[in-house]
């Protein structure tokens, strides 16, 4: 396994096991801890701001590793489904985040980029083979 590849798979790891927390362990808190609708918002909005600021910089640097070992290695069919399911994800998440602005997002979203991130974990995986 090459630098690039471990890279790869932690960088997925952590990016995965972020969102799975926050899906099924902080957003379910959350409902118990502030049952009035307007607090939780503002309270989801402020944990989003410091989720983003380490969720950001996984991203960039993922997506940048699988070029990378694209570029080095070439781009295999996995590779480049897992940087298709990558951008899939990209633009869930970026729907998510200015859907929550005005409204709670519809919960399609979230289950759909769960699944997008459980195939971005066997991708990962996939990828160095």
């Amino acid at each position: 396994m090459t630098v690039l590849t471990a890279l790869n798979v932690l960088l997925v790891g952590a990016w995965v096991g972020m969102y799975v927390f926050t899906t099924f362990v902080v957003s379910p808190a959350f409902t118990e801890l502030f049952p009035d609708e307007a607090t939780r918002s503002a309270h989801r909005r402020t944990v989003g701001r410091y989720y983003a600021r380490v969720n950001g910089p996984i991203s960039l640097l993922l997506l940048l590793t699988v070029l990378a070992q694209g570029v080095t290695g070439g781009f295999s069919p996995a590779l480049l489904a897992e940087l298709g399911v990558l951008l899939l994800i990209g633009g869930l998440v970026s729907t998510h985040v200015r859907r929550a602005e005005r409204v709670r997002p519809p919960a399609w979203i979230a289950h759909t980029t769960l699944a997008a991130s459980a195939l971005l974990c066997g991708l990962a995986l996939a990828a160095h083979g």
